[in-house]
């Protein structure tokens, strides 16, 4: 069904972790377009005992004080009231440990006490019933498992005034939850820096009583922490005989690591890239929590949760997580944990995923309320190869994204042009075997649907001397990623291009050479792989967006690459949260979402806030806001037409250094109860906002409360709600 998208006549002119019902889930890779399966349960387990972890523990409990931080706070761990308290949890928890021993064979696998109270087990479905019942057991909830999901890209979200103002991560600490870091890649190299005091850090060993010492290795006195968390980890082996260790294997990681905090002026070797590159906090430390430490690895949320709560104790500023998996509705444990580890104080942000462009794809943990979660939009450049291009006797050179590994320019080739056309005369995907005699012709395809492999595979079996791509999306094209199978030269053509190419009788030249850097003005775009929200609760997300088209970073071997997806635009808004820490260290993870929400801009073309959130960084207004609200977006949720009026309460805080006078702006879709608030400098006031289902049709209904202070500087809260059964 169509969704009915309402959107006022302002944003026309402004431009319960459960079990899925399914054995896997399919997402999308939008650098190969492949749909990966990833099953959907394993045998981990999370056993929720029934105290309150220490983040979140509010009092109550004779001879403890509360150790939840204040508002405006982050949680001490060193604290003796924080001591007190984790000797509580870990002596409750050692008599269900005690339990588990003697009346299950469940194996304890890690155990929690700041962001989550209990620990992980490898169990049987018949031991979960029995754990179920041990006393002081609250729940036992089955794990899921996840997948992993800047030389101008910097510009676009408006970093160099802050690198101006003094701020490029200095002493800031961010945890990166992917697939390792390569510390010797010289990119992430940086000698300027001082270890800081307790660090490096890596694991225990299985006793509990030393470090795993040969992993100090991994780290370096920019990346400052190595630790693994898998099955097949060394630390998790009973026998010590495990095979996975910190280091990075995939490049995902290093490629995220990179963006965050890749060192400034880095120069491409290569000579591609023509401006030096830099991550977004060039100072700031990493820090390698390897949940994805193989090639192809999934992670259970398990040990997902377990490198967050690592993160904490470890005192990591902000934290990175570019992965995801299916939401489902109910419980979601790892969504608590994440939310959890904001509020103890770690800034947490998170992809919403490659699955868009359709409603509700948003994909956990990237629904958690108290994270930063990231949507993808276009870059100003990309990566590719020049061909040669006549059609009906007009020649035009073309840039082309290029495919790698695969389908590579090994010699000259020149054909003439042949556009692959289905059953109904559109240009044919190629997901299925061809037809068409394609002997000695460059096949024209369209994108969508299946992998860039499978259908240059196709078309190759059918005599394709080359394939070319059109892109199904406006705007630059990417560069497809293809097996090696694929022998003959592969490229993708925007779609402007791909519509002149297949309008008559014409040929290409694909030439050998090296990839060369292209502009284009079609940046801050959405991506159409972008995840959009609702959530599946119709909750407000993402929350903004930030570049994550064709972005150039480091890969393990001491490489560059460009890489597609939110996963790239997720380490845009954690280096912008790392610069924000910085500059305002007392700030907490609540106070820089609102700074970067409220100061967030429209994208290039038109977008909604279930494509965008509040918009797309804009880190140089976000530096200073005029105003900060709490939230920093208003999700009324699914009403009825026959219901009530909803209400919710918003807190704003004057963080400038002077008296102001702001004014709410109206909105036909919410009513708030204030227009006009002074407020001296550093105070606070609330406002309502309210929103009545009635007599409206069924649909989404979204947009923006403007609020501006006497200059006109505006902030803007974004909000939703949908109105049906």
């Amino acid at each position: 069904m169509k969704r009915k998208w309402r959107i006022p006549a302002s944003m026309l002119l402004s431009g319960a972790l459960v079990l899925s019902s399914v054995s896997s889930v399919l997402a999308n890779d939008p650098n190969t377009d492949a749909k990966i399966s990833t099953p959907a349960t394993s045998g981990y387990y999370f056993v929720e005992l029934a105290d309150e972890p220490v983040a979140t523990y509010d009092g109550g409990i004779k001879g403890f004080a509360a150790t939840q931080p204040a508002p405006d706070k982050d949680l001490n761990t060193k604290s003796s009231d924080v001591k007190n308290y984790q000797s509580y949890l870990t002596k409750k928890r050692d008599s269900v440990k005690k339990y588990i021993k003697e009346q299950t064979k469940a194996k304890v696998v890690s155990e929690f006490s700041t962001t989550f109270n209990g620990f992980s087990v490898k169990a049987s479905s018949t031991d979960v019933k029995t754990l179920e019942k041990a006393p002081g057991v609250k729940q036992v909830v089955q794990s899921k498992q996840y997948r992993p999901t800047m030389n101008k890209s910097l510009e676009l979200i408006n970093t160099l005034p802050v690198w101006k103002a003094g701020y490029k991560g200095d002493g800031v600490k961010v945890a990166v939850i992917d697939s390792g870091i390569d510390q010797n890649h010289p990119f992430l190299k940086d000698p300027s820096l001082k270890m800081p005091e307790g660090f490096p850090k890596v694991q225990a060993d299985l006793s509990g009583t030393g470090s795993m010492d040969e992993w100090l290795k991994y780290t370096s006195n920019k990346v400052i922490v190595a630790k693994v968390y898998h099955p097949e980890a060394v630390n998790y082996q009973a026998d010590g005989k495990g095979i996975r260790t910190p280091e990075a294997i995939g490049s995902h990681g290093s490629h995220v690591a990179g963006t965050i905090a890749g060192i400034e002026g880095y120069k491409d070797p290569t000579g591609v890239a023509k401006t030096p590159l830099s991550g977004v906090a060039p100072k700031a430390y990493l820090g390698n929590y390897n949940v994805f430490p193989c090639d192809d690895c999934n992670a259970d949320s398990t040990f997902i949760a377990k490198a967050v709560e690592d993160a904490v104790n470890d005192g990591m500023d902000v934290a990175n997580l570019s992965l995801g998996g299916p939401a489902t509705t109910g419980f979601d444990l790892l969504v608590e944990v994440v939310n959890a580890a904001s509020r103890a104080g770690m800034t947490t942000v998170i992809s919403a995923g490659n699955n868009g462009p359709g409603a509700q794809t948003i994909g956990s943990p990237g629904i958690a309320s108290d994270v930063i979660t990231v949507a993808a939009v276009s870059n100003s450049h990309f990566f590719g190869k020049a061909i040669q291009a006549t059609v009906k006797g007009e020649n035009k050179t073309l840039p082309v994204g290029s495919a790698s590994p695969g389908g590579t320019v090994e010699k000259e080739v020149v054909a003439p042009l042949l556009p692959v056309k289905d059953a109904s005369n559109d240009l044919d995907l190629a997901c299925d075997p061809l037809t068409s005699d394609l002997t000695g012709k460059i096949a024209i395809v369209k994108r969508g649907t299946c992998s860039f492999t499978q259908k240059a595979t196709n078309a190759q079996a059918k005599g394709a001397v080359g394939v070319l791509i059109v892109n199904n999306q406006s705007g630059a094209p990417t560069s497809p990623s293809v097996e090696t199978s694929v022998t003959v030269p592969v490229a993708m053509v925007s779609d402007v291009d791909g519509t002149w190419l297949t309008s008559g009788e014409g040929s290409v030249k694909f030439t050998p050479g090296s990839d060369n850097e292209f502009f284009t003005p079609d940046s801050l775009q959405i991506a159409g792989f972008s995840s959009r929200g609702p959530t599946i609760n119709y909750t407000l997300k993402p929350d903004v967006a930030a570049v994550g088209v064709n972005v150039y970073s480091s890969v393990v071997g001491g490489g560059l690459a460009a890489y597609n997806g939110t996963s790239m635009s997720a380490p845009h808004v954690t280096g912008a949260s790392a610069l924000l820490t910085q500059a305002h260290p007392n700030w907490t993870p609540q106070d820089i979402k609102s700074a970067l929400m409220g100061t967030a801009v429209n994208p290039k073309s038109a977008a909604l806030p279930v494509e965008v959130g509040a918009g797309v960084v804009n880190l140089g207004k976000a530096l200073n806001p005029v105003l900060m609200a709490n939230p920093a977006s208003l999700s009324f949720g699914k009403l009825s037409k026959t219901g009530d009026q909803v209400k919710l309460q918003v807190t704003l805080k004057n963080p400038t250094s002077k008296r102001q006078v702001y004014q709410i702006k109206g909105n036909s879709l919410v009513k708030s109860d204030k227009t006009l608030l002074t407020l001296a400098k550093g105070k606070s006031t609330t406002f309502n906002v309210t929103v009545n289902p009635k007599k409206k049709d069924d649909g989404d209904y979204q947009g923006y409360i403007t609020i501006v202070n006497e200059k006109n500087e505006p902030i803007r809260i974004p909000f939703y709600y949908y109105v049906g059964a």
